[in-house]
């Protein structure tokens, strides 16, 4: 009778190292038999009763351990999924379409590094373009950001970005600008006007930006975006536009605005 035991226990053992393993999202596990990993939702069935078989949302699950040490993480997202994406260009190179009107030159490079995630870096040159306010601006100014682009308010089976590049986005971002300028002062008792000398100037910005990105043919894009933040180094008389805006320090608002056109490449 012993050795019976021995079997019959030796044998439920066996049958329960054998099971494979449903993990919740709320970390309860479920031990059964996997028949499925559906599109939709893993199936499964209890012991040895394969003719009732059970499902569970994908959504509910967060992997599944399979008796032979097999563990596949079941994916939700499939904005996330980057084989959605491979054959799209990662790369954009923009200028700043309507900066030269206002007294700069910037261009513009982003990366994507990831689907929804991207990080920016522009360049401007200060007094290659419009001298709008007869300053004789000569200078240049650095951005960084480091985008976000929006998901929708709900998710559908397989759902994706239609390009990587592609939708609104949010964006915090730093920037700095050094620059040079002529500076009047002005007596506004007598109405006499100063001699004119010549300002250097440093500020910096950090602002946050929202904007919306459309992309053409996986080849032409256009960017139009404003931002508000903070902003230093203004003097206090002159807030110079030149790729963003600083106001005084009694006020210190940076703000920040424009449209960008390019062209995306690289795989």
């Amino acid at each position: 009778m012993k050795t019976i035991a021995t079997l019959f226990v030796m044998l439920i053992s066996i049958s329960v190292y054998s099971q494979d393993i449903i993990v919740k999202n709320s970390n309860e596990t479920i031990n059964c038999k996997v028949t499925e990993l559906g599109a939709d939702e893993v199936k499964y069935y209890y012991g040895d009763n394969a003719k009732l078989v059970f499902g569970i949302d994908n959504a509910l699950v967060n992997r599944v351990e399979f008796a032979t040490g097999e563990v596949v993480v079941i994916g939700k997202n499939s904005f996330e999924n980057p084989e959605y994406y491979v054959n799209q260009s990662k790369n954009a190179l923009k200028i700043n379409f309507l900066s030269p009107l206002f007294g700069s030159t910037e261009i513009i490079y982003e990366r994507n590094i990831e689907p929804g995630r991207s990080w920016e870096v522009a360049l401007g040159i200060v007094g290659l373009g419009n001298d709008i306010q007869y300053v004789d601006p000569a200078g240049v100014y650095g951005k960084f950001a480091y985008k976000l682009y929006r998901n929708p308010d709900f998710y559908m089976r397989r759902m994706h970005y239609s390009h990587l590049l592609k939708g609104a986005y949010f964006a915090p971002e730093i920037a700095l600008r050094y620059m040079s300028y002529d500076s009047e002062r002005w007596d506004y008792w007598t109405g006499d006007n100063y001699a004119v000398t010549r300002e250097n100037q440093f500020t910096l910005a950090v602002m946050l930006k929202f904007g919306k990105q459309w992309v053409f043919d996986d080849s032409f894009l256009v960017d139009v975006f404003c931002g508000v933040g903070y902003g230093f180094g203004a003097d206090e008389y002159d807030a110079l536009p030149y790729g963003f805006l600083v106001a005084p320090d009694d006020f210190p608002i940076a703000l920040t605005s424009g449209m960008r056109i390019g062209w995306v490449f690289g795989k």
